[in-house]
């Protein structure tokens, strides 16, 4: 029943003419715009801004469909630039400011060249973010593409050490990842992940994705490197702040991240008791996309959404 549920929504995820109707819906647009930065550059720089005065970190993204021709590639990878070099002109924002890297949209699921120009693009990216004195975080995909996205990353690290990475719990090998990527100086994000991919490659029982979580969450802040703890779920919150004082792990090695738009009061409260904080702030006119996508990737986050329109906590 779920699977044919996903594939319907899948449908109007990627539809274009439920997007365009759904887009032009005021309702639609107010809902998403607790979600989604703005559409424009400037709009996702004055939330940024915002959000760093309010004595919150940042990381922009922006959202740009899977690339299935070089140009579109390319397009993504100019628009990264121009978010790169936007946070760096300003050096009241540059500190405090990543930009997140979907390596699909640079290219990485094209046929046979595709991870080497997916890698060429994000070294650029990379280059002018060190410039800019801007931070990098490569995010993990669907498991088709994951190893590929694996191999980019270790390649981006040989060069720009401090590029963020990010391990999915709910991955079989996600405790082999953090063994293996474990390092000073380097930073690893920690989320749940996308549980329903195949069982070969994804713990499925939601029950023992938080099992995994748990256990990835202590092996990455006994660890080494710093960590960035991606979760809403007040459980882990507890135990990563129970850990954190138990470890003696300071502010400035241990950071939390969560959405734009959700549960800014508990966002609020963690940067208020000496955490680090980042909101994670999408921009984009494919922001129907990224909110439908939200809610396919893990069906618990269409409850989220819905709490924090109400409680917005």
């Amino acid at each position: 029943m779920w699977l044919r549920a996903r594939d319907v929504a899948m449908h109007a995820a990627t539809n274009d003419r439920i997007a365009a109707a759904v887009t032009r819906l005021p309702p639609a647009r107010e809902i998403a715009a607790s979600y989604v930065a703005g559409e424009t550059l400037p709009e996702a720089v004055a939330a940024a801004t915002d959000a760093v005065e309010k004595g919150l970190e940042v990381s922009l993204h922006p959202l740009a469909a899977e690339a299935t021709t070089p140009a579109m590639a390319e397009q993504a990878t100019a628009e990264l630039l121009g978010t790169v070099e936007a946070l760096g002109s300003r050096s009241e924002l540059a500190p405090h400011a990543e930009v997140s890297i979907a390596l699909s949209s640079l290219g990485i699921g094209l046929r046979d060249a595709g991870p080497s120009l997916a890698l060429h693009h994000a070294q650029t990216i990379c280059r002018a973010a060190r410039n800019a004195g801007v931070l990098v975080t490569i995010d993990d995909e669907r498991p088709e593409i994951h190893e590929d996205v694996l191999d980019v990353v270790r390649s981006l690290l040989a060069d720009f050490p401090t590029t963020g990475v990010v391990v999915q719990a709910a991955r079989h090998d996600s405790l082999d990842q953090i063994r293996e990527l474990s390092a000073t100086g380097r930073r690893i994000r920690l989320c749940k992940g996308d549980y329903s991919g195949p069982k070969d490659e994804m713990v499925v029982s939601p029950h023992d994705v938080d099992l995994r979580m748990s256990a990835c969450l202590r092996a990455l802040l006994r660890g080494p490197s710093t960590a960035l703890i991606a979760t809403h779920d007040p459980v882990f919150i507890a135990i990563a702040e129970r850990l954190i004082t138990d470890l003696n792990r300071g502010p400035h090695n241990v950071e939390f991240q969560m959405l734009q738009g959700i549960r800014p009061y508990e966002q609020r409260r963690l940067a208020d008791i000496g955490h680090r904080v980042r909101v994670y702030l999408p921009w984009g006119r494919d922001w129907y996309s990224y909110c439908t996508r939200r809610i396919i990737e893990r069906p618990a986050n269409i409850l989220l959404f819905s709490r924090s329109l109400v409680a917005r906590r």
